[in-house]
Order: C-alpha cells, then sequence, then structure tokens
C-alpha cells in the first residue's frame, strides 16, 4: 500500500510546484511589463508594454483600459473584451493610435479617414459574427480633443475599436506595446 501512494505523492507535489512556478512567472512577466494578447485585433502573442512619458503619436500601438461605457459593456458581455484588471472588470485593449490631438476623425460605414486620408480595414460592420446588431459610433467628423486617443486597427476587419465606442482618455493608456513574440 505504502508504494502505491508515493508514486502519487510525488505527482501531487510535482504538480503543485509547477503551479506554484507558473504563477511565479505570470507574476514575475507582469512586473516586466509582458503580457499576452490573445484577441484578433493585433497579432496574438507576447507583448511587452512600457510606460512613456513622451506624447503619444499616431501609429504607436499602445495598451488602454477601455472606459466603462455603455458601449464597452455591450462588448464585454458580449465577449469582444475579455475579463481583466483595468476599471470595469475589462482586460487592457492592444491597439493602434489612428489619431491625436488636433486630428480630424471621420466616421462612416465605409470606413474612417484621419486628416482626410483613409485608415485601412476600419469599415464599419453592422453584425458581429454572432449576427447581432453593432451600434456603430455616429457618423461625422470629429476634431480630436486634449486628453483624447482614437484607436483603430486594421488588422482584422472586427477589432472593436474606437469605430464603434469612439475616443478613448488619454489618462487610460497604460503604455506603448512593443512585439516579442506575435504571430503575423
Amino acid at each position: 500500500m505504502m508504494l502505491a501512494h508515493g508514486p502519487r505523492r510525488r505527482l501531487l507535489a510535482a504538480s503543485g510546484m509547477a503551479g506554484a512556478l507558473i504563477m511565479a512567472s505570470l507574476v514575475s512577466a507582469n512586473v516586466a511589463g509582458l503580457r499576452i494578447n490573445g484577441t484578433p485585433s493585433m497579432p496574438r502573442g507576447l507583448w511587452q508594454v512600457v510606460a512613456d512619458d513622451t506624447p503619444l503619436r499616431r501609429g504607436e500601438i499602445v495598451t488602454v483600459c477601455p472606459p466603462d461605457t455603455m458601449l464597452i459593456r455591450l462588448g464585454a458581455a458580449r465577449g469582444y473584451i475579455p475579463a481583466g484588471r483595468c476599471p470595469g472588470g475589462y482586460e487592457p485593449l492592444v491597439k493602434p493610435i489612428a489619431a491625436t490631438v488636433g486630428d480630424w476623425v471621420a466616421v462612416s460605414a465605409a470606413g474612417e479617414t484621419v486628416n482626410g486620408l483613409p485608415v485601412q480595414g476600419t469599415a464599419q460592420l453592422g453584425h458581429d459574427s454572432a449576427g447581432r446588431l453593432l451600434p456603430p459610433f455616429p457618423a461625422g467628423t470629429y476634431r480630436v480633443r486634449p486628453g483624447q486617443v482614437w484607436l483603430l486597427s486594421g488588422h482584422d476587419p472586427r477589432s472593436f475599436d474606437s469605430r464603434y465606442f469612439g475616443p478613448v482618455p488619454v489618462a487610460n493608456v497604460q503604455g506603448v506595446a512593443r512585439p516579442v513574440w506575435v504571430a503575423r
């Protein structure tokens, strides 16, 4: 009987150690600014998030806590935004900045333009992949105000971004994200 319990105890101990190592690795990765992007809006994989005090620029990829608005809550309820550590219980989004203070953003069903230049892959979809209505941000032309950025991802045409929820506060940006190991 003692022999039967020995291998089982070693297996349990090894499983416990593996779990502890995984948790320690996740904590260390978080401290190092590493995060895993599992959504298709940007390439899936490992990203490093670096705090940057310089003004945000068009084209930079950032991680941002989505504002706790009705449309963000709808996106989270539908599974577009995973649960996470941002206020409201959301996972930080990984998105490129399409427009910053002073830029002009034109919103239309055909796609967004910034300062008159089209942003590829940003046509508003009428329905999500489950056939549910996607409420678009109202069509029109908007000037980006101080303290705001527009996030638009042409990486995947189904990206849940500013074409649906509009501008986000710069204060919600956690840092600039750089790919470490991602699928293209």
